[in-house]
């Protein structure tokens, strides 16, 4: 990302939930992007409410000539990392930008082509929304655009509905003839993923999820993480937990297809957030995920009901959650 951003010589969209300035001199992000903007380059930019900068660094941005929105709207946000450069290449995945997160298991892909177009219509979706009138960008929303291909881009606003990533993950889950392999940091699935992912087991498909043995941010997840793990695995669904932390977000069905991107298995993703990423079948990319899984699940360790004894609290939990997600229906049903 850096040498492209580097390398930039016409534009840079870039959008991303978390976008810090705490960061090694090396992944000075700040200052690469006032450099590009003073040097001419034009840098927009939409960064969620959660972003995390501070003034200076603001400061120096906008006095740079960066064009600078944050998305704010009631309970939503943008999760995610989306980079565009020169209209040419994009960059799509789970990357956040602090060092915080510089030992984490994390995937972004690097995309050229036909598609980047698709990317760049989707920015100047949210740049528009947010207040965006620099018609450089906006000719994008306005290109009418078909998908042909081993890999599609989609991007997923809860707000226009209807939610694409739950008919994905549903259709595909329901679809599954032999395996099921799906990684995630977070998992508070909706009650339909958990229906689902049930039925594809009682069908004879091994479904496997890969997730962190301890979420380290937020550590609250954990509560969520191991009272579902324990949940499904009742079901037969098999964990895999690292010891390192866990941040990419994939699911491969089959061995044939499969999706990347920013989404989290959770209910925020699915009914709340913005997303974006990839489908897709190119089978190179495929075997390539399942060998970077199978990687990770060297340092793991498999997840048993003893990780999890506190089965009164987790009642609790599940009521608690139950009722969080019936409430998400009701905001979006009036939202939307």
């Amino acid at each position: 990302m850096l040498e492209s951003i580097s390398a930039a010589t016409s534009s840079i969209f870039f959008e991303m939930y978390i976008f810090s300035d705490n960061t090694f001199a090396s992944h000075n992000f700040v200052d690469i992007l006032s450099q590009k903007s003073i040097s001419g380059v034009k840098v927009k930019m939409v960064i969620d409410s959660f972003a995390n900068l501070s003034d200076n660094s603001l400061k120096k941005l906008k006095d740079a000539g960066v064009e600078l929105f944050f998305f704010k709207k009631l309970f939503r946000s943008t999760h995610r990392k989306v980079l565009v450069v020169d209209e040419k290449v994009a960059f799509i995945g789970g990357i956040n930008i602090n060092k915080f997160f510089r030992k984490w298991h994390d995937l972004q892909v690097r995309i050229e082509g036909k598609i980047v177009n698709h990317v760049m219509r989707s920015f100047a979706r949210v740049y528009k929304k947010c207040g965006g009138r620099d018609p450089f960008v906006l000719k994008y929303d306005k290109q009418r655009l078909s998908q042909r291909g081993k890999i599609w881009f989609f991007e997923h606003f809860s707000h226009r509905g209807p939610f694409r990533l739950n008919k994905y993950y549903r259709d595909k889950i329901d679809y599954a003839k032999e395996s099921i392999l799906i990684v995630t940091p977070y998992l508070m699935p909706n009650q339909w993923l958990i229906v689902a992912l049930k039925r594809a087991v009682e069908r004879g498909v091994n479904v496997e999820i890969v997730m962190p043995k301890v979420a380290t941010n937020p550590k609250i997840a954990n509560w969520s993480n191991y009272l579902y793990m324990n949940k499904l695995y009742q079901y037969g669904v098999k964990f895999s937990l690292t010891n390192e932390m866990i941040h990419s977000k994939v699911m491969l069905i089959d061995e044939q297809e499969g999706i990347l991107g920013s989404q989290n298995v959770d209910v925020f993703s699915f009914d709340f957030n913005m997303e974006a990423g990839i489908f897709f079948t190119e089978k190179k990319l495929i075997d390539n995920l399942y060998d970077i899984t199978r990687h990770w699940k060297e340092d793991s360790v498999l997840f048993t009901p003893k990780m999890r004894n506190n089965y009164f609290f987790d009642h609790i939990l599940d009521f608690s959650f139950r009722i969080f997600e019936y409430i998400i229906k009701c905001f979006n049903y009036f939202t939307i």
